[in-house]
């Protein structure tokens, strides 16, 4: 009998600090990412200010890198995963009207990323995560300015301002901020330690700030939401059951 107590005692204990175990890898991730930061006709020109006249927004291409720590625990399916990562990302804003006047702005920002995501694994492998993050702009004046106003009107006597004064201007006028974000993601980690997944961000707070100016610039909401691709390689921490 007591054999039988101290063998259930034993299997007992085994499987309390087996449910205790977690599995933790760091890695390293990149990839393409897809971002917009919306409303900036708005803040360049006034509802009704001007008419027949077409000013769009479009999203770019970009690429993001970083690396990651995971803390998985297999027993419960699910893990804590925090990142640390850069990313390149633009948002063109094209013009053009009756007259042939056309013009280009790229807001081009690059942010440090820092965050972390909940993630849960319905079958192995498999997970959806969610979690906070927040980028730090590294690069707040980065607007381009191009037009074909001097091709167009340059003979016409009319004046224009320089491309280069335009850009000048705009970099005085809007600033790149820090902005927090929600992160929603989907992926897969193979046995070989490659993973790969997709990514959604939503911007929860204001990336872009217009300074005082006298050209009618104003202040709105511009949020940054974002799609992305990545794939990644982890390593696996070995005689860390303390960290």
């Amino acid at each position: 009998m007591k054999k039988i107590i101290l063998l259930l005692l034993l299997v007992s204990t085994k499987s309390l600090f087996a449910q205790g175990d977690r599995e933790i890898t760091y890695g390293l991730f990149g990839g393409g990412i897809y971002s917009t930061l919306s409303n900036i006709p708005d803040a360049l020109i006034q509802d009704g200010l001007y008419k027949d006249f077409t000013l769009e927004e479009k999203g770019k291409f970009g690429g993001t890198a970083g690396i990651m720590i995971n803390w998985k625990y297999p027993y419960a399916k699910v893990s804590i995963q925090t990142e640390l990562s850069y990313s390149g990302q633009s948002t063109d804003v094209d013009y053009e009207d009756i007259k042939g006047l056309k013009y280009k702005m790229t807001f081009g920002y690059s942010y440090i990323n820092v965050g972390a995501q909940f993630k849960y694994y319905p079958v192995e492998g498999f997970y959806i995560g969610a979690g906070p993050y927040v980028g730090f702009n590294i690069n707040s004046d980065n607007i381009k300015y191009t037009s074909n106003a001097q091709e167009i009107f340059g003979g016409s006597g009319a004046y224009f301002e320089p491309d280069a004064n335009v850009e000048k201007v705009l970099k005085e006028s809007f600033t790149g901020k820090n902005y927090f974000y929600g992160m929603l993601s989907l992926g897969y980690e193979f046995n070989s330690n490659l993973n790969i997944g997709a990514r959604y961000t939503l911007g929860l707070t204001d990336a872009l700030a217009t300074e005082e100016n006298g050209h009618r610039y104003t202040e709105n909401k511009n949020k940054i939401n974002s799609i992305s691709l990545i794939i990644g390689y982890s390593f696996d921490f070995d005689d860390l059951a303390n960290f």
